[in-house]
């Protein structure tokens, strides 16, 4: 019995204890958060998630849903969302009064497609020329003033040479200083990189024998001449006339352009059919090219 009562009050005393804990517990509630202000505001008023408004920077984004009935009445065309078409209505009624051609066949970026091809592809957006289209303006760049004229794309040089190496039936005889003069043709064709050319090149050659017999083999050969070039490095294949007798040419160098001046140096072979009285043969010269071409 001593037992049994014990135990009882053992119970009473628990209930007791959880009871005032769980009083305690509601009373003074434990900081459970894992911060202590709201991120979104430090009120409740000013908070994104719990305040009725909120401001995203501007007031002309707030949203207000109590005012839905104001914004639909007659004062609404003065909100800053309203759109005036009056004023484009003056501005095209000014630009007739001024003028201006509002009926011009203008593209999206306000070119006047009107004009010719050539004209819009080298203007810019705004309309005005491109400048990088145009060409320097060098005191060494002849070309504008050819422009129009017989010489445009065309070119004049003078050559200085003497034979270096002959044939062995020209051992015996003496050779001189000679030049030519090479009228450049305004006929040019590109094969990139190669670039083709063409010219009439009129020379003189000079040889007089001294052994066994007399002789002289002196004049002027003139002949059609193609050039290829290619990054500076030239090589010429020639056939025409050095009179009294026919003949041809073979030559390579190397040239430099600087605007309208030419300048190469390089070597040319020549072969003549018949040279009086000692038939063909050949000879080797250096040549120093200088002059003008105009493209």
């Amino acid at each position: 019995m001593l037992l049994y009562s014990k135990k009882i009050r053992f119970q009473n005393c628990l209930l007791r204890t959880v009871r005032t804990g769980l009083f305690l517990l509601f009373l003074f509630p434990p900081n459970l958060f894992g911060q202590d202000a709201d991120p979104f505001g430090s009120a409740e008023d000013d908070s994104l998630l719990f305040g009725e408004e909120f401001d995203l920077g501007g007031d002309d984004f707030s949203f207000d849903f109590d005012d839905d009935e104001d914004t639909t009445s007659t004062d609404a065309a003065d909100d800053e969302f309203s759109f005036d078409f009056e004023d484009d209505e003056e501005t095209a009624e000014d630009s007739s009064e001024i003028g201006t051609d509002t009926t011009a066949a203008d593209d999206d970026w306000g070119l006047d497609t009107s004009s010719d091809y050539e004209s819009l592809i080298t203007r810019t957006a705004d309309g005005e020329e491109n400048v990088l289209m145009e060409e320097v303006d060098h005191p060494l760049d002849f070309r504008k003033h050819f422009r129009g004229t017989v010489l445009e794309n065309a070119g004049l040089t003078l050559s200085l040479y003497s034979p270096q190496a002959v044939g062995d039936n020209l051992d015996t005889w003496y050779s001189f200083m000679d030049f030519s003069l090479t009228a450049e043709l305004p006929w040019h064709y590109t094969f990139d990189p190669v670039n083709i050319s063409f010219m009439v090149d009129m020379s003189s050659f000079s040889f007089d024998n001294s052994f066994p017999e007399g002789g002289k083999f002196r004049g002027m050969s003139v002949m059609p001449i193609a050039r290829a070039e290619s990054f500076g490095a030239e090589v010429e294949l020639g056939l025409g006339m050095y009179y009294p007798t026919f003949g041809m040419l073979l030559g390579a160098g190397y040239a430099y352009q600087y605007h309208s001046l030419y300048f190469s140096a390089g070597y040319r072979w020549n072969w003549a059919y018949n040279i009086e009285p000692i038939g063909s043969s050949w000879w080797l010269e250096p040549r120093l090219t200088a002059g003008v071409k105009l493209w």
